[in-house]
């Protein structure tokens, strides 16, 4: 008995786990922390405030 390939469920298969891997990614990206200078911003919610 021959053996077929059923390449529409692949391919299914490969783009649900690309999307996953995809949302994975972009759900644990953490941002770039930038030097902030802590007493300015103190200041500036003190003025707000």
């Amino acid at each position: 008995m021959g053996v077929t390939r059923l390449k529409r469920k692949e391919r299914k298969n490969k783009t649900v786990s690309r999307l996953r891997t995809q949302a994975l990614k972009l759900v644990t990206a953490v941002p770039v922390i930038k030097a902030t200078d802590l007493e300015e911003l103190r200041k500036a919610t003190e003025a707000q405030a």
